[in-house]
């Protein structure tokens, strides 16, 4: 029963651990199906021209921007005067995809706050060497045998260097 409870255990953490790379896996497949299907559109649809100051754009890639809080899709744009001039297509299903992927990272960030003060800690209950019972002590609890410090990196040069 113990090694059934430690297996499905094991599983757990594990299955824990690739749901972060799960999200990103579904996340960039969702963005190549949508530029897929976008750019369908571009050959076809009926293109949006957006003018903005080269100070003001926000580009996202090389091919899109962010544009009155949405995604635009480009495709032409000429720089004159400092001035973009933009043609192509808004683009609500990556626009809402974005939007996911900020929110979740937003309300991710407390928690990992949390998971970095966890582990910055770690190291002051978990010594490498099998009896520690002194937790509280400030001695070198990590690795006891070593009493002189390592040599140095470099060999002190004793003499000035030549002079022209």
């Amino acid at each position: 029963m113990r090694k059934i409870n430690q297996k499905i255990t094991s599983v757990f953490f594990i299955l824990l651990g690739l749901a972060p790379l799960l999200f990103i896996f579904v996340a960039a497949f969702k963005k190549h199906e949508i530029r897929h299907r976008m750019q369908e559109e571009l050959e076809k649809g009926q293109l949006q021209t957006v003018i903005i100051s080269e100070s003001e754009v926000i580009w996202m890639d090389k091919y899109e921007i962010w544009v009155n809080n949405s995604m635009f899709d480009i495709r032409t744009r000429e720089l004159e005067n400092g001035i973009y001039t933009f043609t192509g297509l808004y683009d609500a299903a990556e626009t809402l995809l974005v939007k996911q992927e900020r929110n979740a990272a937003g309300e991710t960030q407390e928690e990992d706050t949390l998971l970095s003060q966890l582990f910055k800690s770690l190291p002051e209950f978990c010594g490498q060497h099998k009896y520690c019972f002194d937790l509280l002590s400030r001695r070198d609890l990590y690795n006891p045998y070593i009493t002189t410090p390592p040599p140095p990196p470099f060999r002190e040069i004793l003499t000035p260097p030549p002079q022209s």
